[in-house]
């Protein structure tokens, strides 16, 4: 609008003069033309533009793959096996069944390994899993310490040094199984809900 000013300034002049001769009527109409000409050049700003960008969709669930389903499933069934001989109704622990033990849960680390380590998203799941599987590592070493100790048919003598390591080591080996058991529950769970969020 500065611009105008100037015509706006000689227009007033003309006006007083006109006022003069020709009356109030002209002055009007000759204010309001050259309002009209003095502002026509002049740009109404644009509506301000909201610069920040809009909030993006919430990213869809992307579908769980073949591979990933496979070990999904994989480690549910892993410890299943695992688990298999401590659910026995009742046990007899010969020599035999010590070993046995050992093997279940010293079997975890080397089948969880053959498995592989699965995509981005499972691996929450897999840590949980290996650490379960070092717990399960610790159950066979205490059941391997007391087959070492005991006879063929599980004995040993009472009050000696190896009827106490027996009892011991068979004591660490179902603890520790227990709470291996429960961190690989955790795991297993932990991936299927995984694979539920994304269907």
């Amino acid at each position: 609008m500065q611009s105008a000013r100037p015509a706006i300034r000689a227009a007033g002049r003309a006006i007083r003069a006109a006022v003069t001769r020709h009356g109030s009527s002209i002055t009007v109409v000759v204010v309001l033309a050259l309002l009209a000409s003095g502002c026509a050049g002049h740009k109404v700003p644009p509506a301000a533009v909201n610069r920040h960008p809009t909030a993006s969709p919430s990213p869809t669930a992307t579908p769980m793959t073949a591979a990933e389903r496979e070990w999904v499933a994989g480690i549910a069934q892993l410890q299943t096996k695992i688990d298999k001989p401590f659910t026995a109704r009742a046990m007899t622990m010969t020599r035999a069944k010590m070993t046995q033990l050992e093997r279940a849960a010293g079997g975890c680390s080397p089948k969880l390994r053959r498995m592989g380590a699965p995509s981005s998203r499972l691996q929450s799941a897999y840590v949980m899993a290996k650490k379960a599987c070092r717990t399960y590592k610790k159950a066979a070493r205490c059941f391997a310490r007391a087959a070492s100790v005991s006879g063929i048919d599980g004995g040993t003598f009472a009050g000696t040094p190896q009827e106490r390591i027996q009892r011991r080591s068979l004591a660490c080996g179902f603890a520790a199984q227990g709470n291996a058991s429960n961190r690989f529950g955790g795991a297993t769970a932990a991936a299927q809900y995984i694979e539920a969020q994304n269907p």
